[in-house]
C-alpha cells in the first residue's frame, strides 16, 4: 500500500496520524501478535548480545519449531568473556523432554530436567510483543522492505536479486521513567530478581533509562513477523554496585507454517 505525500501540514498530519483507510501502527502490531500466536510452524534465528560493566554474552540460536505440540531443534553458539572458544551445542525440545548434546561429530545426546528451560521463543513468542502493547498509542510506523534471509545461502544477501519482502515497519523508542515496567520485565528475563538478598523495590527505584528500542517488520499482507529487535540500555543499582546493563535482541522468522523436518537433524 503506497503513502501519497500531500506538501500540507493536514496532509502530513493524517498521515502521522493513520486517518482515512490506511492501518495504525497499533492495528498492524495486534495483527502481528494474532498471527504469531496462530503459528504451526516456523524457522528462526536468534542474536542476543548483553554486556554488564566487564561482563559480556553473547548467543546465536537457529533452528525449526513445531507448535502443538510442541517440537523443536536449535542449533546454539555462546561466547562468554572468560572462554577463548565458543560453546557449540544442539538442543532438542517437546513439551515433556529437553535434550542437549556438544555440537560434535560422534556426541550423544543427554537428559535435561524439562522443568530448567524457561525460553519464550519455544512457548509463546507472541508474549515478547505484548510486552511493549501498553506503549502502542506511541508507536510510530513506515513501509519498507527487507531482504529475505536464508541461512543456509547467506552469500545470496549480496545479490542484486535476492528477494524482498514488503513490510510494515513499526517502532518504540523510550528513555523516561514512565518506561520502568518494561526493564522490570527486562530484569526478572535476567533472573536478578532470583538472586538472593535482592530488594527488588530498591532496584527499581535505582533504575536510570537511557534507551529502550523496538521494531518489528511485519507482512504486509499476511502480518507474519519477519524480524524483530530491541536494545535497552539503563543504570541499575544492584548489591551497592551499579551496574551498566545493554542488551540486543534480534530475531528473524522464516516459513511461516511451513512443513518442518525435525527427526533426521536429531538422528543425524
Amino acid at each position: 500500500m503506497k503513502r501519497l505525500f500531500l506538501p500540507t501540514m493536514i496532509g502530513v498530519a493524517m498521515m502521522l496520524s493513520g486517518c482515512g483507510d490506511q492501518l495504525k501502527a497499533v492495528q498492524v502490531y495486534e495483527e502481528a501478535i494474532t498471527a504469531t500466536e496462530q503459528l504451526e510452524s516456523i524457522t528462526f534465528q536468534r542474536n542476543q548480545t548483553l554486556t554488564a560493566q566487564q561482563e559480556s554474552f553473547r548467543s546465536g540460536m537457529e533452528g525449526v519449531i513445531e507448535y502443538n505440540p510442541l517440537q523443536a531443534y536449535a542449533e546454539i553458539q555462546m561466547n562468554l568473556l572468560n572462554l577463548t572458544e565458543s560453546l557449540d551445542m544442539e538442543m532438542y525440545v517437546t513439551d515433556n523432554e529437553w535434550r542437549v548434546r556438544p555440537n560434535n561429530p560422534g556426541a550423544t545426546w543427554q537428559a535435561r530436567d524439562r522443568n530448567g528451560l524457561d525460553d519464550i521463543i519455544f512457548e509463546n513468542p507472541a508474549r515478547l510483543f505484548e510486552v511493549f502493547q501498553p506503549y502502542s498509542e506511541e508507536f510510530l510506523m513506515k513501509e519498507s522492505e527487507i531482504l529475505f534471509y536464508d541461512p543456509e545461502n547467506e552469500e545470496l544477501l549480496m545479490d542484486k536479486e535476492v528477494e524482498t519482502i514488503p513490510v510494515y515497519e513499526v517502532s518504540f523508542r523510550g528513555s523516561d521513567e514512565q518506561y520502568r515496567p518494561l526493564v522490570l520485565q527486562h530484569v526478572n528475563q535476567m533472573g536478578l530478581a532470583d538472586r538472593p538478598n535482592i530488594n527488588m523495590d530498591d532496584v527499581m527505584e535505582s533504575i536510570d533509562i537511557e534507551r529502550i528500542d523496538m521494531t518489528i517488520f511485519v507482512d504486509v499482507e499476511t502480518f507474519d513477523v519477519h524480524r524483530f529487535q530491541t536494545r535497552f540500555r539503563y543504570t541499575v543499582e544492584i548489591l551497592d554496585e551499579y551496574r551498566v546493563i545493554d542488551e540486543s535482541l534480534l530475531l528473524r522468522f522464516q516459513n511461516h507454517n511451513e512443513p518442518v523436518t525435525i527427526e533426521e537433524k536429531i538422528e543425524g
